[in-house]
């Protein structure tokens, strides 16, 4: 008997909110991979298809497994650099890319960049694997921002590390030793950021294919708002026989593939919080919540205020008017007033942490900060 991939599976889905699906992901067992793109347009979609397509062509049985992971990082950071270079309309964008491949011997070697995770679940007790290379991620590590208050921060999306933002790219890379019955979870931030850990706990540990597993994950994250694409790929590794092979997680899948969990159709959505009468439902309550937090804020001038943040949605610096704050439903006490060219992306950590530390200010006086930035900024 030996280790191997047991059985595993892949789910995608654009979300509640998204009009697009820009993350990736491959599974060619035993290599597992999920990318989560950026940029304004279509142009994160291209990116974390390059990235995919990258690992589709690796080469898996020469060098460490470490190694191959590391360099075809880098062969996806040049192409997307490329990409972009050539073509306007990709100009900026980016990718986050975290990814796993199992050897003969049971190590599972990573290798990760940005704010997608590497989960594991033995014994019942789950365990992060990954750091978030973002805003938040550091001021947790820094000790200057809680987990609590970093799963509700308004620029928790802002990540600090990514594919094709720069001729080099640092990737965070480790290895686990694999044990029978463990489980693995591969997802972009669309799952974590939408399910609490503990809940993404016990639907690893509810058991199943990892078919369901996958989708039972997809389910709660639209559950919870889906605001975001989100992907999950769940791999089981399990003692087989030799001649098994690769088992059942043989089937090799690349790229994106947009599909409806099964048992998922437009009444079950409704019914889950996912469909057109349960977001109508959820449109009105924010609405009303948005009157009165704005005839409220009107008071203490909230008009007055601003900050500047970063829109994830084009990958842009921007001025905000309102104050960072996010509330139940989707309701947001800020919204742009300005979105500037400048892109988040070619910030330094240091410029992104003075920008993007939330003070209030007037509208003129952001705009001030911000000006230097733009001028410096190729």
């Amino acid at each position: 008997m030996t280790l191997r991939i047991a059985d595993s599976a892949g789910v995608t889905q654009t979300g509640n909110v998204r009009r697009s699906n820009e993350d990736s992901y491959l599974m060619r067992s035993p290599l597992f991979m999920v990318a989560d793109g950026m940029g304004g347009a279509q142009a994160g979609e291209i990116a974390s298809r390059i990235c995919a397509e990258a690992f589709a062509e690796a080469d898996l049985v020469r060098g460490a497994p470490a190694d191959v992971l590391r360099e075809t990082i880098r062969t996806a950071n040049r192409r997307i650099l490329e990409r972009s270079r050539s073509d306007p309309d990709a100009a900026g964008m980016g990718t986050t890319v975290t990814a796993a491949f199992m050897d003969d011997a049971g190590t599972i070697a990573f290798a990760h960049v940005g704010d997608s995770r590497a989960y594991l679940l033995r014994d019942g007790s789950l365990q992060r694997l990954s750091d978030d290379h973002s805003l938040v991620g550091e001021l947790v590590r820094k000790g200057e921002l809680s987990e609590t208050d970093a799963e509700h921060h308004p620029q928790r999306s802002v990540i600090t590390r990514a594919l094709g933002t720069d001729e080099s790219v640092e990737v965070d890379s480790f290895a686990v030793r694999a044990q029978d019955g463990d489980l693995f979870l591969l997802c972009s931030d669309g799952l974590n950021t939408m399910v609490p850990e503990a809940a993404i706990a016990d639907i690893l540990a509810g058991g199943g294919a990892a078919a369901k597993v996958a989708r039972d994950l997809v389910r709660a994250a639209l559950a919870g708002g889906g605001e975001d694409n989100v992907t999950a790929i769940v791999f089981r590794v399990g003692e087989t026989a030799a001649e098994d092979g690769e088992g059942a997680g043989a089937a090799a899948h690349d790229g994106r593939t947009h599909i409806l969990p099964p048992g998922l159709d437009d009444e079950d959505r409704d019914d889950e919080g996912g469909g057109p009468r349960a977001r109508t439902i959820v449109a009105l309550i924010g609405a009303v919540a948005l009157a009165l937090l704005l005839a409220v804020g009107a008071v203490v001038g909230l008009r007055e205020s601003h900050f500047i943040g970063a829109d994830t949605s084009t990958g842009r610096v921007a001025v905000y008017q309102g104050v960072p704050f996010d509330l139940p439903f989707g309701v947001h006490l800020y919204h742009v007033v300005y979105e500037s060219t400048l892109s988040y992306a070619t910030l330094t950590p240091r410029q992104r942490k003075t920008l993007f530390d939330h003070t209030l200010r007037s509208q003129s006086g952001a705009m001030s900060t911000l000006h230097p930035y733009e001028v410096a900024s190729p």
